[in-house]
């Protein structure tokens, strides 16, 4: 007995039904495979490079590890918070292109001479891996970034005040200002690093005076001018004062030196002339007592005598 079409299409009907029933399966799996895999990618986070995190866990609270730059399972009910261990910088300053609020942020300093002066003050920063602890159980929840916004600027502000009062406005825009940044530094140092905020140093930077300050300043510079001026001309004038007196000096000794020479000239042609004169009056004889260094000559009478007639006859002659 033969097969009818009837036959093999009954045959190949559940093998289709089979085959289908299979791949829907299969999509199944696959799909509940993707959203799983997505599901439990999508609870991964990365503790960027320079960072280190805590999770936190809404039933058993802060878990006391602290994990180093990373892909990191983060479950449900749990938050992962991280601290910068790289340098970071908060800008307080009106300029609006700069700083964290794009508005008028800079501090206001009071300086001993009762000058209101806004100030850009920078502050770099980090926190340390051992003290990411401490710094969660000071604030929490709070993010770095809310911990910059709300703790780190108060403090520049209170600080500043208090560096503010050890100098005036001149000072404190001029040559001081090196010296009250790292005051400002010292400070916050010791303010914030027992929370767990090290501070790498603090800087005043441009100010905003008002017209009342800048006229003092103009006044201050005009007579420090002034008062420089003056000393270099009191200097000028004492060098010309000493130049003269030199020139002065060198005149009289050379005037000194001149006359000497004249004199002691005068004096040698007077024993010239003497010698000249005493040469005509020779007679032309060598005396008949010639005395030598040191010696003792006695002249009797009689000597004298002969002496006397000899001079005598030539005077005759």
């Amino acid at each position: 007995m033969g097969i009818g079409q009837d036959d093999i299409g009954v045959e190949r009907k559940p093998y289709k039904v089979r085959l289908k029933r299979i791949t829907i399966g299969s999509s199944i799996l696959l799909g509940f495979f993707l959203v799983g895999f997505g599901v439990w990618n999508g609870l991964h986070r990365w503790i960027p490079a320079g960072h280190v995190g805590v999770l936190y866990h809404a039933s058993g609270g802060l878990e006391r590890t602290v994990y180093p730059p990373r892909r990191i399972y983060v479950g449900w009910l749990t938050t992962l918070y991280t601290y910068p261990t790289m340098e970071q910088a908060a800008i307080y300053t009106n300029d609006p292109d700069e700083g964290e609020v794009k508005a008028a942020d800079a501090v206001r300093v009071t300086t001993n001479d009762n000058a209101n002066t806004d100030y850009d003050i920078v502050l770099w920063y980090h926190v340390e891996a051992s003290d990411v602890l401490k710094i969660f159980d000071n604030y929490k929840t709070q993010d770095i970034k809310q911990i910059q916004s709300t703790v780190i600027r108060a403090s520049v502000r209170q600080q500043a005040s208090v560096v503010g009062r050890e100098y005036d406005a001149f000072a404190l825009m001029g040559g001081s200002r090196k010296e009250a940044s790292n005051k400002l530094t010292t400070l916050l140092q010791n303010e914030l690093g027992n929370k767990g905020i090290t501070i790498d140093r603090a800087e005043f930077a441009a100010p905003y005076p008002n017209e009342a300050i800048m006229q003092r300043i103009t006044n201050q510079v005009n007579a420090e001018t002034e008062l420089r001026i003056a000393q270099i001309n009191q200097e000028k004038a004492k060098l010309e004062k000493d130049i003269a007196i030199t020139q002065a000096t060198a005149f009289a000794e050379a005037s000194r030196l001149k006359s000497a020479q004249t004199q002691t000239k005068s004096l040698e042609m007077l024993k010239i002339d003497t010698d000249i004169e005493a040469m005509r009056k020779w007679d032309g004889h060598i005396p008949p007592i010639q005395a030598k260094p040191g010696q003792t000559i006695i002249i009797t009478p009689e000597a004298l005598a002969t002496l006397q007639g000899g001079r005598s006859r030539n005077e005759n002659n």
